[in-house]
């Protein structure tokens, strides 16, 4: 492996959905089959939750899917996440909703109209699965730090992970003490020298969770929010709910996740500092490396980001896509390939790669010698 040039601009790995599925995070489709399997196969003894109860009769009302069958489960077909969560949201911006699900049904521990609380149940339910699944050790992304960091790359790379899972955080935790360097998320958190080290400027690595994350509280009075490390701290809002209140005005905490959907709210504050700092980053970066990300077209908000990048930057990034799989279709690479280099300007800056993310994260600078 080669160390990159002196004063060369620093690389932006950009991590979709596919990345986090190498290490066991289940697909975007997968995400209702594989959390109502889980949610069958639990032992007789196990309590159960009454949102469970909640996310059944949901799936009844408006799919016809009766998730207590595991037959039933296995076979049917379930809408995406962002099929139920757009239905949601534009039922909350009409100010309309469903029979039986209006706003004269209130939820009494959260006082929300009932479709509302559906809607943060269903983020509860990414948060679970997504804890279930992951808490097997990780492979690829500790692979990735340690390859970036023996190619001399790891100092000058910045990550934007559109996934909630804290998998590239562990990642980059695990690997700090030969490392030397902080994590940073460009934010403050309220718990900084409690349970949080506040990052060294000059020495950290920024990584970007553009649609919030898994281990983040947030106060919706005080607008603080916490980081309980190494943690998926949102997944105590459904079993231990005490322990997210805030210490200073006992409020209980909320998640910061943006779901899949065409309709994102980017209003919070500390999301908006993120993408505005990420911005930034991507106008000085010299590589752009698109892993295990298809470039779909509900990310009407990633492409502006990019867009603005792109059009108002001194520099045009070489960009490199790494998303290759064991059985992917010729129409689907070609779909993607297609979709790319239909949004960048400079096509010759656009490069399909024949690497796969596991094999990414084996030897990174890789990218630059297999492209087509």
């Amino acid at each position: 492996m080669t160390s990159p040039l002196q004063g060369e601009p620093p690389t932006v790995v950009f991590l979709g959905g596919g990345a986090s599925h190498s290490d066991g995070a289940p697909l975007q489709g997968d995400l209702f089959r594989d959390y109502f399997l889980h949610y069958n196969n639990q032992p007789p003894q196990r309590i159960y939750h009454e949102w469970d109860r909640e996310l059944a009769t949901f799936f009844e009302d408006f799919f016809g899917i009766d998730v207590d069958d595991t037959r039933h489960v296995e076979s049917a077909s379930f809408p995406t996440f962002e099929e139920v969560l757009g239905i949601i949201e534009i039922a909350d911006s009409q100010n309309e909703s469903f029979r039986s699900w209006g706003t004269s049904h209130l939820i009494d521990a959260q006082q929300k109209p009932r479709l509302q609380h559906m809607h943060d149940l269903l983020i509860l339910l990414i948060a679970e699965i997504l804890d279930h699944k992951l808490r097997a050790n990780a492979v690829h992304h500790p692979r990735l730090v340690s390859s970036l960091q023996r190619a001399g790359w790891l100092e000058s790379t910045s990550f934007v992970s559109l996934n909630y899972d804290i998998l590239m955080d562990n990642a980059l935790l695990g690997a700090r003490d030969q490392s030397g360097l902080d994590l940073d998320y460009t934010i403050e958190f309220v718990n900084f020298g409690i349970e949080w080290q506040k990052p060294r400027t000059e020495r950290s690595v920024k990584l970007f969770k553009l649609h919030g994350s898994l281990n983040w509280l947030y106060c919706p009075t005080c607008r603080t929010i916490k980081i309980t490390p190494e943690e998926k701290g949102v997944c105590r809002l459904k079993w231990q709910p005490g322990e997210c209140i805030c210490d200073k005005c006992q409020t209980l905490a909320v998640p910061i996740i943006i779901p899949p959907t065409y309709f994102k709210a980017l209003s919070n504050f500390y999301l908006r500092q993120i993408w505005h700092v990420a911005e930034g980053t991507l106008q000085q970066c010299g590589k752009l490396i698109f892993c295990g990300y298809s470039f779909p077209d509900a990310d009407v908000h990633i492409r502006y980001l990019l867009k603005r990048v792109e059009v108002n930057s001194l520099r045009t990034p070489e960009v490199f896509i790494v998303n290759e799989h064991v059985g992917k279709k010729d129409e689907a690479r070609k779909a993607e390939i297609d979709r790319y280099r239909r949004f960048f300007r400079d096509k010759t800056k656009v490069h399909w790669t024949n690497l796969s993310f596991e094999a990414f994260c084996d030897d990174p600078t890789a990218v630059q010698g297999v492209t087509r």
